[in-house]
């Protein structure tokens, strides 16, 4: 809990039981679960949360690189506690995503977006396709 604490405080955002309950629900999964399955699972803890104050958590964890958001098929909006380098396995089907160990290779430069005024700062990739159990039936 104390490495939750330092990660809020170096963030300067104000450390309260809703914050920390939050990080702690999404950093320990790897089901990349939406708004509602967070709020689901936290509301066992904090009986009074509401929505509202998850969904705005974790946008501003968003926001300060905490965690991720990823989009994946246009549906709902998932999150990932994990913030290295890694791509994802997204199920067309089922909508399943899984993280995969893969990251932008060294020897491929990222584009050079200044003269339209944009810095890149990262990269993005998604694998799209069936798992293993959409596969099967």
């Amino acid at each position: 809990m104390d490495r939750l604490v330092n990660c809020l405080k170096e963030q300067h955002i104000s450390v309260t039981p809703q914050r920390l309950e939050i990080l702690k629900n999404i950093i320990s999964r790897y089901d990349h679960p939406s708004a509602d399955s967070i709020y689901q699972e936290v509301r066992r803890h904090l009986p009074m949360i509401s929505f509202n104050t998850v969904y705005k958590t974790l946008e501003t964890f968003c926001q300060l690189g905490l965690i991720t958001k990823i989009n994946p098929l246009h549906e709902v909006a998932r999150y990932d506690g994990n913030v290295a380098p890694h791509a994802h396995l997204v199920c067309t089907r089922c909508h399943k995503v899984e993280d995969f160990d893969w990251s932008w290779p060294d020897d491929i430069p990222l584009p050079d977006a200044s003269p339209k005024g944009f810095k890149i700062e990262s990269v993005s990739v998604q694998f799209f396709g069936l798992c293993q159990q959409c596969q099967q039936q």
